[in-house]
């Protein structure tokens, strides 16, 4: 049997600010499930092959920050570019790159630079070297 990666979901606060960081990274919505009661909505983007699916939901409650990645379950979302600096530049001059941000070689084969999406969810580019 194979399993092939077809997409994964985040909860956010606010659907359009985290649809617009993600469209930064090459997605486009792809379908909404809005409830009619307005209590919540669902919205899955797509880049490639590889959906996301954003969960809104009205009482949604501000997230704790976890303590530098050791929190238990989800880690980080990881995109490969072919040019992390030049992707750090275009998502710096679209607004959605923390002040700060910067690549590093990790010595193993990729340089790589971290960053998080409006809720806090780490972000990984990484460029084979």
């Amino acid at each position: 049997m194979q399993f092939t990666p077809h997409h994964v979901g985040i909860v956010v606060r606010d659907l359009e600010r985290s649809t617009a960081f993600y469209r930064a990274l090459g997605f486009e919505i792809s379908r909404d499930i809005p409830w009619e009661d307005g209590s919540r909505a669902i919205r899955f983007i797509r880049n490639g092959e590889f959906e996301i699916e954003l969960f809104w939901y009205a009482d949604t409650p501000a997230a704790p920050v976890p303590a530098e990645g050791k929190q238990l379950g989800f880690r980080h979302l990881a995109f490969r570019v072919d040019d992390v600096d030049a992707a750090l530049a275009e998502l710096s001059d679209a607004g959605v790159v923390e002040v700060g941000v910067t690549a590093r070689d990790t010595g193993m084969g990729f340089r790589i630079a971290f960053m998080r999406d409006p809720d806090g969810v780490e972000i990984e580019l990484a460029q084979l070297v």
